[in-house]
């Protein structure tokens, strides 16, 4: 099973696309992506990952707002990202139950991976996440122990973990923290040699694997 979600912000050849499917979980695409190709694009990349697709929109506005763009994309991919902060009533209670109902998937952002992100507020993060009871949680590879603090917090939840690659994680340190997937994006489609940047990746995620199951058999 895959533990990589490849963040497309590019425009990239359908045939890499192509060769990536079978080796990635999921794909996640958001503004960057959509805007240089447009809804033709998503469609493509939808039907080439066989609707495995997240949109990372960061959604944060009242109920309608939200539910009126999630509406329009809900036929090309599987999982919806939105900010926890906008809060629960009158704004992510409408586009759960929307998603619901569409077979759909909400991931709140508990975290993010930049050096400006202040977690002085995730207590009231976390409310809003029982509240809402999303199907997943976005936290930072980059800052492993408000990773794991999450994990904590939210043990039945699936996380997924950008900053790996391009903004300093190291492949494989967020899953032995506690996510269930990595998102890697400019490290691989920046690279003279994608597919190999992407089987790069891999190894060393399956390497870091070995070596924090190791320690923890270690201590038991």
């Amino acid at each position: 099973m895959s533990r990589i979600i490849f963040s497309l912000d590019e425009v990239v050849d359908k045939e890499v696309l192509f060769s990536f499917s079978p080796r990635v979980a999921y794909v996640k695409v958001g503004w960057p992506f959509i805007l240089k190709a447009g809804m033709e694009g998503v469609r493509d990349v939808s039907r080439v990952f066989e609707g495995r697709l997240i949109f990372d929109l960061k959604l944060a506005d009242i109920d309608s707002t939200m539910s009126k763009v999630v509406s329009s994309l809900t036929p090309y991919g599987e999982g919806f990202i939105a900010h926890a902060f906008v809060g629960y009533e009158g704004a992510l209670d409408e586009v759960k139950e929307l998603l619901e109902k569409e077979g759909r998937k909400l991931f709140l952002v508990a975290s993010m991976s930049h050096r400006g992100w202040n977690d002085s507020f995730y207590p009231y993060l976390k409310e809003v996440i029982h509240k809402a009871n999303p199907f997943g949680l976005v936290a930072p590879a980059t800052r492993l122990e408000v990773l794991k603090r999450i994990r904590q917090d939210f043990p039945d939840k699936v996380i997924v973990s950008p900053g790996v690659g391009a903004q300093g994680a190291r492949p494989g340190d967020a899953l032995c923290a506690g996510a269930d997937y990595e998102i890697v994006g400019r490290s691989i489609y920046a690279s003279p040699n994608p597919f190999k940047s992407l089987l790069e990746v891999e190894r060393t995620q399956g390497e870091r694997l070995n070596e924090c199951k190791g320690a923890e058999d270690r201590q038991q």
